[in-house]
Formats: C-alpha cells, structure tokens, sequence
C-alpha cells in the first residue's frame, strides 16, 4: 500500500491510495459511516465486494461503496519496492487486532455477520453510470460510461459529482501530442477544487503555477485548489484519471466536448472548443477562472 495524496494535503476531503498483492483470502465485510471508497484497477485483476455484488475487476474497471455499504478490502507498514511474497503468518492472528483497533481509531465498522461468497460475472448493468448516490454502489466496465471528445482528448467519467452527492469525481483522460494545437490549452484555476492527476500511459506536460512538469506512467500530480494550471499530452498517447474533490477539470472538460462513442484518441479533430460554453461553464461550476 503506497499513500499518493493523504488527507493532509487535500483538507481531509479525499485520499488516493495505491495497492498490490497476491491473490488471497479477503478480509472480512466492513462499512463506513462517512467515507465513500472507490476502486479502480490499473494492473492485474482485483476482487471487490459491495453489500450483494462482487466483480473481479481488470485494469479500467472502477467499483463504487458509499457510506454504509458493506464491502471487502488493512495493511501494515512495509519498506519493499513491491509486497511480501513469503508472508505466511495466521491471518486471523494478525487481521483481527488490526480490525479492532481500526474500529476503534477510524470510521470503519465490521460486519461480521455478512456471509461471503464468489466473484460473480459482469453482466451489462455495469455499462453506464447511475446518475445518483445510490444504496449498493455501482461497478462500471472499462471503455464504458458518459464518453465527450474535445480537441482530441477523449474524456470518460467514472463518478461525476451525481454519484458522490457533490463530493468529488474520477475522469479518465485520453490524448495524443498530436492534437497539441487544437487540444484544450487554457490554463485553469479552481478556488476550492484539489486534483490529483495519476499517469496511466505516456506522459503529461503540465504547466503547474508556471513551472512545467513531465508526468510519467505510474507517477501522481497533486495540484492545490487555488493553483493555476494546464494539462497537456507529451506523448503520442497518453491516458491519466483525474480525482478532484468537486467537479473539477474533469467535468470542465466533459461540459466542453461532444458526445463520442469510441474509447480512442481520434484520428483526426475536426473542431476544438465552444468559448460561449466555456463562459457558461465558468458560471455554472462556480470556483473556475482563467
């Protein structure tokens, strides 16, 4: 488990936390009172368990729990480059106390009565977003979901802020350098909006209050709410999930583009962006300027 932003960066609104193992046996059911966990898949294939839905999930496919949903997914301090391959201590003898004492310091509760069972497969309810925060959660494929294109980016939402009762929201970002001209390329700043923007494939050229940054594959940016900033593609393809605790770039970016129906970058760009939306925009998203 690696912490990429923690609470303290973001004015307690969100975390993003990054994790890798073997396959094993899940802990046990739990919820939380307050926060709302989301997964997303980046490598290999993850089991996720919301009350009564299980998935096994591959890279792309996004799983949403809401407060007091019941749900599988706790951890140690550990210095390795990747995870332990030979722990083969009792997990009941080092799980359980580690449950205890994370009830008792944090806002997790066990649900201990809560049987559990397999994976089941996907079968189509996880094509599109539920437009709400809604008891259960939502899983939802990769490539599926409201897709925009604008300029040649291909913007997907994975949870707007319907879905988190105003929140935060995840987009995923696909672009190429090729469409640098005709691209999005003003340089935005959100009063009360943190991102944290994580490299998928390629790299980024972002432009962070005036210095320019390269982000690579696998690398995170955190840009503070108040912070002006530009996001651009320095690769020929380039694909990144934007989290903000709000709408954020993400939902500037989705509120600009066209409907789109393809998962990949365009071949060719026949339009760039409508300044009369981006005026309603502005107004409509409330802490944006330019």
């Amino acid at each position: 488990m690696r912490l990429l932003v923690t609470g303290n960066e973001m004015d307690n609104a969100f975390a993003v936390v990054e994790t890798g193992g073997t396959k094993d046996r899940p802990i046990g059911f739990h919820c939380h009172k307050e926060a709302h966990d989301v997964f997303l898949c980046v490598k290999g294939v993850r089991n996720v368990w919301a009350n009564d839905e299980a998935r096994s999930m591959g890279p792309g496919d996004f799983a949403s729990a809401p407060p007091e949903e019941f749900f599988r997914f706790i951890g140690e301090p550990y210095s390795g480059p990747l995870f332990p391959t030979n722990d083969n201590r009792n997990p009941f003898e080092v799980l359980i106390p580690k449950l205890m004492a994370a009830t008792e310091k944090f806002d997790m509760i066990p649900v201990r009565e809560k049987k559990s069972f397999d994976p089941q497969p996907w079968n189509g309810t996880e094509n599109k977003l539920p437009g709400k925060c809604k008891n259960g959660g939502y899983f939802l494929k990769e490539g599926e979901g409201e897709k925009t294109v604008i300029g040649g980016t291909v913007v997907r939402a994975m949870c707007r802020r319907e879905e988190t009762n105003d929140r935060f929201s995840i987009y995923d970002i696909l672009g190429s350098s090729i469409h640098a001209s005709k691209a999005f390329s003003k340089e935005v700043r959100f009063a009360d909006t943190h991102h944290a923007i994580y490299t998928v494939d390629g790299a980024l050229k972002l432009t962070i209050g005036g210095e320019e940054v390269i982000a690579l594959a696998g690398e995170t940016t955190f840009v503070p709410a108040g912070t002006k900033f530009k996001v651009g593609f320095e690769t020929v393809y380039a694909r990144a999930y934007v989290l903000a605790n709000g709408g954020g770039f993400g939902e500037l970016l989705n509120g600009l583009g066209s409907v789109y129906e393809s998962v990949a970058v365009p071949n060719e760009v026949e339009r760039s962006w409508d300044e009369g939306k981006l005026k309603e925009l502005e107004a409509e998203i409330g802490d944006l300027s330019f």
